[in-house]
C-alpha cells in the first residue's frame, strides 16, 4: 500500500478517535443534546435521530469509499483518470452530501429554537438583557456552518481524493461544532433570565465574550497569518512555515476604500491587506491546496482574481507552490 492509501487510513482514524466521526448510542439523537437540560418535542427528537442515523450512515460511506481508493494502483491513483477513481471520487462527495444534510438537519433544530426565543423577546418589547453569551453561541454558530458549507461545496471541487478528504475532515468539524455551539445558544435562551455556570468544555467567561465583542480582530482562528494592515505597515508573517494560497482579487499603488472594495466583493469572507513592494493588494482566503483556493476564485464573481502563494510570508510563484505541495505529500518525486 503506498504512502497516500496509509494516510487515508490513518486520516480516518483520527477523524473517528477525535470524535469527528463519533459512534452513535442506541438513542443517537442525544450525542446533540448531552450536555443539555431542556426537553424536545417528538417532532424536535424525531429530527435530531434523523439526523444521526444520517451521520451513522455517513460514517459507512466513508469507510467504503477509503476501502475502495486503497484498492486503486499507483497508477490510477497518480492519472486520476480512470473510471475507477472518478467512481470512488463520486463516492466520496456523495459522503460530503450526507454528513452536511445530517448536519444540516441538527442545526436546524437549534437555530428555530433560539430564533422563536428571540422573537418573544421582540414582540414583547423586550431587550433581553445580559444576553450577550446566547448572541455570541449563536453568532459564532452561524459563522462555523456558513464557513463548513463553504467546505463541503469545495469537496466537489477537487479532482484529488485526498484533497477532498481532507476538505470534507474540516467541514464536518466546522459543521459538528456550528451544532454544539447552536445547542448551548438554546441552553442560555432556555434558562433566562437565570444564567448557570454550565462547565461547557471551552466555554467562554463573561469578561472573555465582552473582549471579543470589543475587538473583532480576536475572533480570527490561530492559523490566519495574514490581517487588514496600516497604510504605513507590511504584514508580518515570518512564523508563516508552510505554503498558503490566496485568491487576490485587487491590487492598487494607492490604498482602496471599503466602499469601493464592498463593491468589487460582496462573498463575506474576510478582505486582507498585504502590503509588498509598494503595491496594496487585496486577497481573500488562506488555504493549504491550490484546489482550495481556486475553488474561491470561480465562486468570488471578481473577474480579474487570480491564485496566489505564499511561503514564509513571501509571494512565490503559484506552480512552484503546487510543486512543493505535491512533494510535501508524495504525490512527486
Amino acid at each position: 500500500m503506498n504512502i497516500m492509501r496509509k494516510n487515508t487510513f490513518v486520516l480516518s482514524a483520527i477523524l473517528i478517535v477525535a470524535g469527528i466521526f463519533p459512534a452513535l448510542s442506541q438513542e443517537r439523537y442525544r450525542q446533540f443534546t448531552a450536555d443539555l437540560n431542556i426537553s424536545f418535542t417528538n417532532r424536535e427528537i424525531k429530527k435530531l435521530e434523523n439526523a444521526a442515523v444520517l451521520l451513522e450512515e455517513a460514517d459507512a460511506l466513508l469507510n467504503r469509499a477509503n476501502l475502495s481508493y486503497s484498492e486503486l494502483s499507483e497508477l490510477e491513483i497518480k492519472e486520476r483518470m480512470s473510471v475507477r477513481y472518478e467512481d470512488v471520487l463520486k463516492m466520496l462527495f456523495n459522503v460530503s452530501g450526507t454528513y452536511k444534510e445530517a448536519l444540516g438537519e441538527a442545526y436546524s433544530v437549534f437555530r428555530s429554537r433560539s430564533d422563536d426565543f428571540w422573537k418573544k423577546m421582540d414582540k414583547a418589547n423586550h431587550r433581553a438583557a445580559g444576553m450577550d453569551k446566547a448572541r455570541y453561541y449563536e453568532n459564532v454558530s452561524g459563522k462555523n456552518m456558513n464557513r463548513s458549507l463553504i467546505r463541503h461545496a469545495q469537496v466537489l471541487e477537487s479532482d484529488r481524493y485526498e484533497y477532498s478528504l481532507k476538505i470534507l475532515e474540516d467541514a464536518v468539524k466546522l459543521g459538528r461544532l456550528a451544532v454544539r455551539d447552536a445547542s448551548r445558544t438554546v441552553q442560555i435562551c432556555t434558562d433566562y433570565p437565570v444564567e448557570y455556570n454550565y462547565g461547557w468544555e471551552d466555554d467562554k467567561t463573561l469578561e472573555e465574550i465582552i473582549a471579543l465583542m470589543r475587538d473583532p480582530n480576536i475572533n480570527e482562528p490561530p492559523e490566519d497569518i495574514f490581517a487588514t494592515v496600516k497604510q504605513d505597515h507590511a504584514v508580518d508573517s515570518s512564523w508563516l512555515k508552510e505554503i498558503i494560497f490566496k485568491v487576490q482579487i485587487a491590487a492598487h499603488t494607492e490604498p482602496l476604500s471599503e466602499e469601493y472594495l464592498t463593491k468589487l466583493y460582496n462573498g463575506g469572507m474576510r478582505i486582507d491587506l498585504i502590503y509588498e513592494e509598494n503595491w496594496y493588494k487585496y486577497s481573500i482566503g488562506r488555504y493549504r491546496s491550490y484546489d482550495e483556493a481556486e475553488a474561491t476564485r470561480r465562486e468570488c464573481n471578481v473577474s480579474k482574481a487570480f491564485v496566489i502563494a505564499y511561503q514564509e510570508g513571501k509571494k512565490i510563484g503559484t506552480q512552484e507552490a503546487i510543486d512543493i505541495y505535491e512533494k510535501k505529500l508524495g504525490l512527486k518525486n
